[in-house]
Parts: C-alpha cells; structure tokens; sequence
C-alpha cells in the first residue's frame, strides 16, 4: 500500500504496507457485503481400478492400445449435514463427488476412438459449516491414469485433489481508505511503424556466372 499524492493531498493506492512504516491510519469503518469462508480444506483421492464399458465406437480396442486420460470436471453436491454436539458450528458434511473424465485410445499414433464418462464416490469431512453457509467443492491438480483396456472396459486410476469449503454472504464493518480511484490505463508500448516497409517490391534475381 502506498501514498501519492493527487491535488495537493495524499491517497491511498493498492500495494504494499511500507517496511518501516507500515500502513497509514483507516479514515473510516464502512459495512460492506461480501463472501465470507468459514472453513477451507483440501483432500487427496486416490480411487484404484475404476472401470468403465467401451462404447460402441471403442468396440475394437485392443489391450495393446494406449490409453490416454484426463479428468475435465469434478462436481460436488451436498446430502447431508449433521452438527458436531461438542463443538459449535461445526458438521460432518456427506458430499457426493462426480468426477469425468476424458479418453483416447490410441494405436501407433493413430487415434482409434475418443469418448466420457464418469464416477462417483461419498466424501464426509467436518467443517465449520453453521447453519446458512452454502458447501461446495472444485478441483485442482487432478490426474488419471495409468489406463488399461480390458475385457471390453477401461480401468484406471484415478487421483482426485479436493478444495473444499464452507461460505456464505455476509455484511462485515471493516476499516477503509475511501473508494478506490482509479489510474490511468497502461498500454504496452507499440513498435514505430516502418513506412514504406523494406518488403515493398519483390526481390531481384541474382545474376547467373553462366548461362551457357
């Protein structure tokens, strides 16, 4: 966070506090209504020999074929919530995680067939959850393989990596600095233009020694 100045009185702009003197004094508390997380947490599945059928276009697969995979969604919906009686606020959440995935069967760099599908599992994590929050999930970092066809299916395995938490909209007083202000737009700058340009006409022949 940093001082400038504008008409002869300083202003507060985004960036870091001063090392030495840290930031400047709020002017004023102001109510806002913002989303605000109550928990926050991570978790690494690991699901081994999940198995789906070929369909109809991967009827000729063959167990030699490469198997490539890629997890392109995970979805998370709520079931149930039940309230830890020892510590306030907080629940065990029973989430239905749907995870899908992407394939490619490939032989000798030749695609042979492409096609989705998915899985899905019960997660139950304890988190600060009162009643009104909203629980919801995504993933990062998320893998699949390695994939082998077999017996007219698909087996993997299958890495999740779970970001869960817990929020809701809430109306928070917090100390300001007034309303942001904007700056003026920075453009990045653009070459001179070259006129006329040094490709203005075809190039000329070299001669030839010797024709004969």
């Amino acid at each position: 966070m940093q001082d400038v100045v504008q008409d002869g009185q300083d202003q507060v702009v985004p960036g870091p506090c001063d090392p030495t003197y840290g930031c400047p004094d709020p002017t004023e508390i102001v109510c806002i209504e913002t989303l605000k997380v109550y928990d926050f947490c991570f978790q690494v599945e690991r699901r081994e020999n999940v198995c789906f059928n070929l369909p109809h276009a991967c009827a000729g697969a063959r167990p030699t074929d490469q198997v490539v995979c890629n997890v392109i969604g995970v979805e998370c919906r709520e079931l149930s919530r039940s309230a830890d009686p020892e510590n306030p606020g907080f629940a065990d959440v029973t989430l239905l995680v749907t995870v899908t995935l992407e394939f490619k069967i490939v032989r000798n760099d030749t695609l042979v067939c492409r096609f989705e599908d998915s899985f899905s599992f019960l997660k139950t994590v304890l988190l600060c959850a009162p009643e009104g929050t909203e629980v919801q999930c995504e993933s990062t970092g998320s893998r699949c393989g390695p994939c082998v066809v077999v017996n007219g299916r698909v087996c993997c395995h299958v890495d999740v990596c779970l970001l869960i938490q817990s929020k809701a909209w809430v109306k928070l007083l917090v100390p300001s600095y007034g309303f942001c202000v904007p700056a003026p737009c920075v453009a990045i700058p653009k070459p001179p233009l070259v006129c006329p340009p040094d490709n203005l006409f075809p190039p000329q022949c070299t001669p030839l020694v010797d024709r004969a």
